[in-house]
Order: C-alpha cells, then structure tokens, then sequence
C-alpha cells in the first residue's frame, strides 16, 4: 500500500509540481462570442490567382532553369515564391514577429504551432536547429523554461517533449 500523498514512488511535493505546471499547459476556455466563418473565396478570383501563379512558375522554369528542368529544391521554389507573391513588408512583419514571439497564455503546443508557422520567416536562425531550438525555449515561459534550459536539447523535438511533460 503506497504512503498518504505518494504515487508511484513520487514525493507528494514534485507531484504538485507536475499538476501546477500541467495547468499552464492546458488552454483556457474560449471567451465571448463564437466567430461566424470566414466568407467564402471567390471561385473566379481563386482560379485567376491560380493561373496567375502557373504563368509565373513556367515562365521562371523557362527562363531561369536550365533546359526547363523542374528538378527545382523545394526551399528554393518557397523563396522565389514568396519573392513574388508575398510583399516584403509583410515578410519584414512575419519576421518581427517570430523574433518577439513567446508563450504567453498560449498552451505548449499552440506556441508550437505559431512558432513554426512563423520560422518560415526567420530562415537564417531556423536553418541551425540548435539555434532554433534555443529560441523556442527562451520564447517559453519562465517556469517551463527554467526547467528546459538546465538541459542542453539538441533538437526542437526533444525540447517540445520535454516542455509538454
């Protein structure tokens, strides 16, 4: 039979640690009204924007590649994608905000989420995963990332599993 307050052979102590820091993992409920759906995208407008993106990519294939060849690496098509259809103003912004990205009240793995929808911006820091990863574990909060920090996580894997334990 296991000792009042013990589970596992877990002091009562590092027990209420764990429950504590589980909590802040957790989302908060939604506040206020339910949002109605996004309106719906023009299907002439989608196909336009389409066709638009087609006759630039054979042109660019044509021009810029050998032999039309679309042996192409994909990180090279995203940039020279982004170059064209993403203004740069909006990149520099993208970009800003990884930079000043943290946790605040978002769950572990909705900072996750906003963390890599955001990396696409900040290739130069993401491109070394240790760097990576030490940016997403200062951008956690304090307590979290107290316990991370004693540790030397060598990949962004390792430090999201240790952060969502």
């Amino acid at each position: 039979m296991a000792s009042c307050g013990r589970r596992g052979g877990v002091p009562a102590r590092d027990d209420e640690q764990r429950r504590e820091e589980r909590a802040e993992q957790q989302a908060p409920a939604p506040q206020g009204p339910v949002l109605p759906p996004p309106p719906p995208v023009d299907y002439g407008v989608f196909m336009q924007g389409l066709e638009r993106a087609d006759v630039w990519w054979s042109s660019l294939l044509r021009t810029r590649f050998e032999d039309g060849a679309v042996d192409v690496a994909w990180d090279a098509f995203v940039r020279l994608f982004r170059a064209k259809f993403v203004p740069e103003h909006i990149q520099d912004k993208m970009e800003q905000e990884f930079l000043s990205l943290t946790q605040g009240s978002m769950t572990v793995l909705e900072y996750e989420a906003r963390f890599s929808e955001l990396s696409k911006y900040a290739p130069h820091i993401v491109e070394d995963e240790r760097r990576k990863t030490k940016k997403f574990v200062m951008g956690l909060k304090p307590s979290l990332r107290t316990r991370l920090v004693a540790f030397d996580h060598r990949t962004l894997d390792e430090a999201l599993s240790a952060a969502c334990r």
